[in-house]
């Protein structure tokens, strides 16, 4: 099975803060699409910021909108604190967003953050713009509000908003769309939704698509980018990733535990194992799959990524460890002295959970078409 597309949707949902971690010292003013446009209509000049670990949902809403505000005559750029994955510099047709891409001499009057829910998603970008940003345009109903304003519309995509604003500025007289920009709402859609077959598909994002195809893009293409041209590294560490695997629960819990020595003594990248978690949840009888990725910097900290397929909520399991994200897509970070230590505390809470699940007879239809 060809599971990529559970990957794309990681890097924004396992590092969102939970809404419990939101205090009263800060206070965003919530607006629509039909505002959002009003601003991004005054502003001459527009910088967008997208989220570290970039995804294809960032970098495809980004794309589109910067492509949507220059045909309205805007000047427009975007930024990312990190290396753009080398399957998706398509969107972008380039190698970095980092800030000093920028051209000389720009200075914003919007600064718009797209698909961020938490302000230390930035990530090295927070010290000079975490505190300056107007708007938020997000889809995660997880989060940390930090803009002035923020536009969060719970969707399957953050793609699909942009879709939205796209509509509404041709509703104003101003067809801003065009055939790039469509095929990164494409890419954003299509990944964040799991190639639409994550439960927060719509019929409204099936119709969001269909516009999209009406513009001629190559929709084969795109998906090919995106979950069939991997790279060798990435299909050795796959195998060393299906060896590591164990099973707990009667095999309703599959996990991967990637240690720092692992990822050296094979001379894997980062980018090489981000796409093993897709692995556990592709397992017939799996409800919920973990990988565990141990640092590089620091070997007591281990990144940990949660799917889940029919019932378990994995953001509230994560968030028991001050993480969060979407009921089917989570992840959180915490501290151990060992590999080990740090699967069986997770393994500990994961199972006491599908415990009760079991118990209440959750499970019982949940496989029904």
């Amino acid at each position: 099975m060809n599971d990529q597309q559970t990957q794309n949707c990681q890097n924004a949902a396992e590092l969102i803060v939970p809404a419990e971690a939101v205090t009263a010292e800060f206070a965003t003013k919530p607006i629509g699409i039909a505002e959002v446009c009003d601003r991004l209509e005054r502003a001459s000049s527009i910088l967008l910021l997208t989220h570290t670990r970039p995804d294809a949902d960032t970098l495809g809403s980004a794309f589109a909108l910067r492509e949507l505000m220059r045909a309205l005559g805007k000047t427009c750029e975007v930024i990312n604190d990190d290396d753009i994955p080398k399957r998706l510099k398509f969107i972008f047709g380039v190698d970095s967003l980092k800030p000093e891409t920028l051209p000389d001499g720009f200075s914003p009057d919007l600064i718009v953050s797209v698909d961020i829910s938490a302000v230390k998603l930035l990530g090295t970008l927070e010290p000079e713009y975490g505190a300056r940003v107007d708007v938020a345009i997000d889809h995660h109903a997880l989060g940390t509000p930090f803009a002035a304003e923020t536009c969060m519309v719970p969707v399957g995509a953050c793609g699909e908003i942009i879709c939205d604003i796209s509509k509404e500025f041709k509703r104003r007289g101003h067809p801003v769309m065009n055939r790039a920009a469509a095929s990164a709402l494409y890419a954003a859609i299509c990944s964040d939704t799991g190639s639409f077959k994550f439960d927060s598909v719509t019929p409204e994002t099936h119709i969001r698509l269909a516009d999209l195809l009406e513009y001629g893009i190559n929709h084969a293409e795109v998906a090919r980018r995106l979950y069939d041209s991997r790279p060798v590294s990435q299909v050795r560490a796959t195998g060393i990733a299906i060896c590591a695997l164990k099973f707990y629960c009667g095999g309703k819990l599959a996990v991967i535990n990637f240690t720092k020595k692992m990822r050296e003594d094979n001379n894997l990248t980062r980018e090489d194992i981000d796409d093993i978690i897709s692995l556990t949840r592709s397992i017939e009888g799996v409800e919920v799959g973990m990988s565990i990725k141990q640092a590089d910097d620091d070997e007591t900290l281990y990144k940990v990524s949660m799917r889940s397929n029919r019932v378990a909520d994995v953001s509230q399991l994560c968030a028991k460890f001050g993480g969060g994200g979407h009921k089917r897509a989570s992840g959180c970070t915490l501290n151990a002295d060992s590999p080990d230590e740090a699967e069986a505390r997770l393994v500990a809470v994961v199972s006491d959970e599908l415990e009760v699940l079991m118990s209440e007879g959750a499970f019982d239809g949940a496989d029904k078409v």
